[in-house]
């Protein structure tokens, strides 16, 4: 099982640097926390996923809901499911509707860091290509998707740690993330399979959400890797950008 590289596409915007003397500058109203005050930064990261979902360019925020990904590839190779599905200028919906049920790390010295999130609908819409086979069933074909789990229970968890930045500032340096997904209802559907049969393709999707648990359980870690990828660039992209210290009050 493999996972390729995928890139965010559309979603960044090229600022120009600051001044090394200048604190970067948040939107007017953006509340920032006291390192360690756990329920403010609660607060605050719900309405930044809420009120701020278009993104925030000053620190590097691409734009979450939705979450613009310009290639995703998920190639299955081994057990019951042996497919190569190939996303392209998909979006992920829901994350400002989400929940934040977890937050850990945001210390002085940081080092682990972690985020849970429950998103009540999520949803990864737009181009689609697949082929290979699926339990028993051969499947191929092209032209617009929709995967969208019910309850998504995201769990993130990375390490880092503070080093010295070329703007004289220490900023945190993440190293790798994890994530852990969950759901209590996965929905898949696939437009103009096998050329546009629409008895034939109407047949497999009516399978593959009959079977549905069988195959989240085969494609998850494949999904998760994925995942991780994606929130990864999107928050390092932001550490990257704005000086640890600088993040709180």
């Amino acid at each position: 099982m493999k996972v390729r590289m995928l890139t965010l596409g559309g979603t960044m915007t090229v600022l120009m640097m600051l001044s090394l003397c200048g604190a970067v500058k948040f939107p007017s109203g953006y509340r920032l926390c006291k390192q360690d005050d756990q329920k403010c930064l609660f607060d605050q990261i719900a309405t930044t996923l809420s009120k701020h979902s278009q993104g925030i360019p000053e620190v590097n925020l691409a734009a979450l809901d939705p979450l613009k990904i310009e290639k995703m590839d998920i190639v299955q190779g081994d057990g019951p499911i042996n497919i190569e599905l190939n996303f392209k200028n998909v979006d992920l919906t829901g994350l400002s509707e989400s929940e934040v049920k977890k937050v850990t790390g945001f210390t002085a010295n940081p080092t682990k860091m972690e985020l849970s999130l429950l998103i009540p609908v999520a949803s990864l819409v737009g181009g689609y290509k697949i082929n290979g086979k699926v339990l028993i069933l051969p499947i191929q074909g092209q032209g617009h998707s929709n995967m969208t789990m019910v309850n998504c229970d995201v769990h993130l968890k990375w390490t880092g740690k503070l080093v010295d930045h070329a703007n004289g500032k220490k900023h945190y340096q993440m190293d790798k993330l994890k994530a852990g997904v969950d759901t209590t209802r996965f929905y898949m559907n696939f437009s103009s399979l096998f050329n546009g049969d629409k008895a034939l393709g109407d047949n497999m999707n009516q399978f593959l959400n009959d079977n549905w648990q069988d195959i989240l359980k085969e494609l998850k870690p494949a999904i998760v890797k994925a995942f991780a990828q994606i929130f990864q660039k999107v928050i390092s992209n932001v550490f990257d950008k704005v000086p640890y210290d600088e993040l709180f009050q």
